[in-house]
């Protein structure tokens, strides 16, 4: 018999032999459950931190929409409809200390001395019209301070009132636990007991020898002495006594009372209104007296003149928007809502109104994330379609490990590079003299949305370019083979036949790329200007340079100084499920389009 056969006929592979086992189980089953119970595991896990965002999230709407019926109710509603002809004609003394900035520019640039620049600018005429212009308004700052106080002083005790009762209801509820005879005392409440004796043997003056006492009895209990009943009796007195004191200091509010005060003296109101317009008016008018010998000044003078008409104008729709407030009318929870998914203002720690809308930093979100994918993704992708089917064997070994090695760099560096070196580099080509026939150079700021915006393109090419590449990879080779038999050229098989077939994939990559830059933090905290504002987009491309603040930027920036359970604490577990969902939706639509649009499921 041949060896062969031999070992075909008394051998078994090596497969069959009798397997080793741990705890009754074999290698199969061992790293069968390894795996299962990792992905388990991962599933728990990410279970538990969706249930912990939504969980401490969810009560922002509850606690916004309270926030806003007290905002309505002590009268501050009302007093922000006061401040809009104030925030108005503080506009107005902007836009002219801003002609007088130019004129002032303007004489300069003719070569005058300064002695008579001072001359033309501080003459009686241009006095009157400046400054007098600038003081005009006192009279309506004074109204409103007024009134503001009253509503702040009524919200602000309204406040205090709550926290009051609700720090009498722990009490309530440590006095009934400690009346309990089977209570056992916590260390918290061995410290609470030692305090209140110390406290009350300060506050007993009129008897030393019950001082003595309770200060020797403090130190005995602090020093782990077991409480007797006499002891659990007195820390009730001493608790019920400071519960009194702090009922004391509740001062109770009647918001009803508030609101008449706010909003009487409209009569008085609407003649300071009048007063001011005469004043204005008059003041306005005297600037015919001044020689401004300019014809862009004069010019920025005549439009001065007319959005003071408009000013002017706005008077009567102004007083009839107050008579017609209400404090009574209704808040309900959708609003609450819609004021922060359509909310133009993040305002927080304000002595009047905390204001928590999306729109700022949503808005900034999407606009350093354009710019990122404008770089992003001809780049990914090309170098995509370049590695995969242009290079070379040895371009490819060495352009691929590159680019990828730049996902490696922590994103801190790359942002610590933006502020010291990038931004600054732009900020420094907008103020060349080749450079001033762009619109909107040169540049304020170094750090902006574009400069967030370039730096985040170079952290989205790598995860573009790796999935885009795996997309191009899956396509069946005998499609390219074919392409080439037909003669096609490489290039025309390269964009004709591989890139469409696997186009599905490489929109799934940048859908991908798009959800790597909306959720990237440090980069957009340290370059993006964190300024809080709705990016003024009629400036055309010059938006791209403004500071802007984002979601992931606002929770990174504020978490570490809120009080846990506040408004403010919530509002930013809010945010962070807005932004739950936009990846949500990222990654739901990148598989739908792979499901969709890929021919190889055809």
């Amino acid at each position: 018999m041949s060896k062969d056969a031999e070992i075909s006929g008394n051998s078994k592979p090596a497969f069959s032999k009798h397997r080793a086992l741990f705890l009754g189980q074999d290698s199969d089953s061992i790293i069968k459950k390894f795996f299962g119970s990792s992905a388990m595991v991962a599933i728990l896990v990410l279970g538990l931190i969706t249930i912990f965002l939504f969980k401490e999230g969810a009560g922002f709407v509850g606690l916004y929409h309270k926030s806003l019926q007290e905002y309505r109710l002590s009268g501050l509603e009302y007093v922000d409809i006061l401040k809009e002809k104030r925030e108005s004609y503080t506009s107005l003394t902007r836009y002219l200390n801003d002609v007088k900035a130019d004129w002032i520019n303007a004489l300069r640039a003719e070569g005058l001395p300064q002695s008579e620049i001072n001359k033309r600018v501080m003459s009686p005429e241009a006095k009157t019209f400046f400054l007098g212009y600038m003081r005009a308004g006192g009279e309506l700052r004074s109204f409103l301070k007024k009134k503001m106080d009253l509503a702040i002083a009524a919200r602000d005790q309204h406040t205090t009132n709550e926290n009051l009762r609700e720090t009498l209801g722990n009490y309530t509820d440590r006095i009934e636990a400690v009346n309990n005879p089977k209570y056992a005392f916590t260390p918290e409440d061995r410290d609470k007991f030692a305090l209140r004796l110390r406290e009350f043997s300060r506050e007993n003056t009129t008897n030393d020898e019950i001082a003595l006492a309770y200060r020797t009895r403090a130190d005995e209990v602090q020093n782990g002495a077991e409480l007797t009943a006499e002891d659990r009796e007195t820390f009730i007195i001493l608790l019920e006594d400071e519960y009194k004191n702090i009922e004391r200091t509740i001062k109770p509010i009647d918001f009803n009372e508030t609101v008449v005060a706010v909003t009487a003296d409209q009569d008085q109101y609407a003649d300071v209104l009048g007063r001011l317009k005469t004043q204005l008016s008059d003041i306005v008018a005297s600037a015919e007296s001044i020689d401004f010998n300019n014809t862009a000044i004069e010019e920025r003078i005549a439009r001065f003149k007319e959005l003071n008409e408009i000013y002017y104008g706005e008077f009567d729709a102004h007083l009839a928007k107050l008579v017609s407030w209400s404090p009574s009318a209704e808040v309900s929870i959708w609003q609450a809502l819609g004021a922060f998914l359509g909310g133009k203002d993040w305002i927080t720690a304000s002595d009047q109104q905390d204001w928590y809308g999306l729109l700022p930093l949503l808005s900034g979100s999407l606009l350093i994330s354009a710019i990122a994918l404008f770089f992003a993704i001809p780049f990914g992708v090309g170098a995509a379609i370049y590695v995969n089917q242009i290079a070379g064997s040895t371009e490819r070994n060495f352009i691929k490990p590159y680019i990828e090695f730049v996902s490696a760099i922590p994103s801190v560096v790359i942002g610590f590079f933006g502020v010291v070196v990038f931004g600054e580099a732009i900020r420094l080509l907008s103020q060349q003299d080749f450079m001033q026939w762009v619109p909107f150079f040169p540049v304020q700021e170094r750090l902006n949305a574009f400069t967030a915006g370039c730096l985040l393109a170079l952290m989205a090419i790598p995860t573009i370019f790796t999935l885009a590449e795996d997309a191009i990879n899956n396509i069946p080779r005998h499609f390219k083979e074919a392409s080439l038999a037909m003669g096609a050229t490489p290039l025309q098989t390269t964009m004709r036949v591989i890139v469409p077939t696997a186009l599905s994939g490489i929109i799934s990559a940048i859908m991908l790329g798009f959800g790597r830059v909306i959720g990237e933090t440090m980069v957009v905290l340290l370059c993006a200007g964190n300024r809080i504002k709705i990016p003024d987009f009629t400036e055309g491309l010059g938006v791209f340079f403004e500071p802007v603040h984002t979601m992931t930027g606002i929770i990174a920036q504020e978490m570490g100084e809120v009080v846990q359970g506040s408004l403010h604490y919530r509002a930013l577990f809010i945010v962070g499920i807005v932004l739950f969902f936009i990846s949500l939706l990222i990654n739901y639509s990148a598989q739908w389009v792979v499901k969709r649009y890929s021919k190889l499921g055809e």
